[in-house]
Formats: C-alpha cells, structure tokens, sequence
C-alpha cells in the first residue's frame, strides 16, 4: 500500500489533457519565461478606504516575497515577509521580523503576487481541468477549476481570441461564500513576457484597482532577508 501513495498523490495533482492545451496557449503567448529567476512590481492602488501602494518582491522559483503597502488614508504601513506557503511572518518599518502569521493571511498575501500567478498558474494551482466556455468581464473565455494550496476552489479564465490569461475568481478565504473577482486589463505586448499593466478586483460590493507603476524581471535570484525567527 506505501508503493501506491506517491502515485495516488501524482495523479491527484496532474492537469487534465485539455486544460493543459489552454495552458499551453497561454504560454506561447506570454513568450519564454525560462530565464527568470525574481521579479518586483510596485502598483498605486484605490479602495473603498482611499488610496495605497502595494510592492511585492518575489522569488520566481520559490514561494519567497517580500510584502509591502502604504496608505493614504491611516498611519501605519502594512509589511511582511513570506517565506513559503506555510510560513510568515509580519515586519515592522525598519523591516525587523515581529509575529507569526497565520496560513490564511498568507495565502492573501501571495495572491497579491498577480503577474507570477498569471505567468504560472501551474506552479500555484493544482488538479485544474476544463469546463465550459463563458464569460468573464465581458470576455469570451475558456474556463479551468482547480484549487489553490489551501484546497479550496479557484477558476482560471483564458481570453479565447487573445489565448491570454483573463483573470481568476477565487473563494475569500476569510468570508465564507465570498468570490473574489481578478480581472487582468491593459497587456503591454511589445515585451518579453506579455504582461497586464492594470487590474480590478471585486470582493462582494467592493472594488479595487491597480495601477502599475513598475513590472521589473531579473535573472538574478533575490537577495533574502536573513533574520532570527521570534
């Protein structure tokens, strides 16, 4: 019976054939990612509450990001530092390690990471396979379900004339049967990769936009914050 779990595990995490077709698309699309070993994004951001900035520096090869937002409209920033998906931990402004954070936030935390999950959704979801065709946002789109690391359920929309990836709606992993909508908007193709240069959120009756400043790609590895765990 041990000899069949690694294999039950394996077929349980396999994409299905015509998932894997769309995937696919998407990727020649986006051009050779290949090379990329981190990236930093810095978005100017409006909420219900006002106005933010929200800053991520993350490994491309790892689940490693540096977690940062400022606001207009309160005190004190927001920081963190995530490790992995199970491990994180708050910061204060001098970027000092304080508490633990708990695996929900965290998983919030990395979804900030937008442009990573659009250029591997592979790498963040699993079990994705295809259903039928609908619309997102006014765009005729391929539809996968999948599951995020948490088990719970997200669905991955791919523009059926562009073949790029459309946007996401996922579960709220803080307000039971709350769907948080992410529609990717304004691709700047003159690039390598294809990136979204906007988006908006919907989160119940909320909305919330971003506006990037900066999308920077690096083949260097990021440079980690070594620190004493509390």
């Amino acid at each position: 019976m041990k000899k069949l779990i690694p294999l039950l595990l394996l077929c349980a995490c396999q994409t299905s054939e015509p998932a894997q077709m769309i995937l696919d698309r998407h990727r020649e699309t986006v051009g050779n990612t290949s090379e990329i070993r981190s990236l930093s994004a810095l978005s100017n951001c409006v909420g219900p509450e006002g106005n933010y900035t929200t800053y991520t520096s993350s490994s491309f090869t790892d689940d490693y990001v540096l977690f940062q937002q400022d606001y207009d409209y309160k005190p004190n920033p927001f920081y963190a530092l995530i490790l992995d998906k199970e491990e994180g931990y708050g910061l204060d402004e001098n970027l000092v390690v304080q508490g633990p954070l708990s695996k929900p936030v965290i998983a919030v935390l990395k979804a900030h990471e937008f442009h990573e999950v659009m250029l591997q959704p592979e790498h963040r979801y699993f079990r994705m396979r295809l259903l039928e065709d609908t619309t997102f946002f006014d765009q005729k789109c391929h539809q996968l379900i999948a599951s995020d690391h948490l088990g719970l359920p997200v669905r991955l929309y791919f523009d059926k004339k562009s073949r790029l990836m459309a946007g996401i709606s996922q579960v709220n992993p803080y307000k039971k049967g709350e769907i948080i909508q992410v529609h990717f908007e304004k691709w700047n193709k003159k690039n390598t990769p294809v990136i979204f240069e906007q988006l908006t959120i919907l989160q119940g009756s909320e909305t919330y936009s971003f506006e990037y400043e900066y999308v920077d790609f690096s083949t260097e590895e990021i440079e980690k914050i070594t620190f004493e765990k509390p």
